[in-house]
């Protein structure tokens, strides 16, 4: 098998990270290319497994010299895809998974036509809502800019070429494992 970009987006909140974990833990061939930021860790993160964390100078210096296929500002913070780590995955027959916000994917889309978009939706806004509410990691003004994204987010949704509701982690996994194996038997 060839190795497959898969672009992963959806609202702050929908559960991206627990997707991509469940998913790796069906198949080995899953690996999240993990992004580069300016902002501070949470609790529990970890520096190369979650994010690498820069500095605002550093991140600018790495863009400038071309390190990044994307780099976007998100919620005052700068976001990009490492080029070296995604190639590297994509020869090794890896199954790349760019988790990234709608902005970078709509970059992406352009520079990487063979990408398999995948846009996640919340159950409900109220499950969108308290999911982010009870992360208790931002303050009522960041929660409000948030929301206030994620509406815009959603709207979104169609330009990519699936949607999925995260409601039941076991039959989303199902249901992404079926869509990049459709979509690797149809390519030449």
């Amino acid at each position: 098998m060839k190795g497959r970009l898969v672009i992963l987006s959806g609202p702050s909140g929908v559960g991206k990270d627990t997707v991509i974990d469940a998913w790796r833990a069906v198949n080995p061939l899953v690996e999240r290319v993990v992004a580069y930021t300016t902002r501070d860790p949470r609790d529990g993160e970890r520096e190369g497994v979650d994010y690498h964390f820069v500095s605002r100078e550093s991140f600018l210096d790495m863009a400038s010299k071309g390190d990044f296929l994307e780099h976007k500002e998100v919620h005052g913070n700068l976001y990009a895809t490492p080029l070296r780590d995604l190639e590297a995955m994509l020869a090794a027959s890896k199954i790349a998974i760019l988790k990234i916000d709608v902005q970078g994917a709509l970059s992406v889309f352009k520079l990487r036509p063979d990408a398999m978009s995948i846009f996640l939706l919340p159950p409900s806004w109220e499950e969108l809502e308290r999911r982010i509410r009870f992360r208790g990691t931002d303050d009522e003004a960041a929660i409000e800019k948030r929301l206030t994204n994620a509406k815009w987010e959603i709207s979104q949704s169609e330009r990519y070429s699936h949607q999925f509701v995260n409601d039941q982690i076991d039959h989303l996994v199902s249901q992404l494992e079926k869509c990049v194996s459709v979509e690797n038997d149809a390519r030449p």
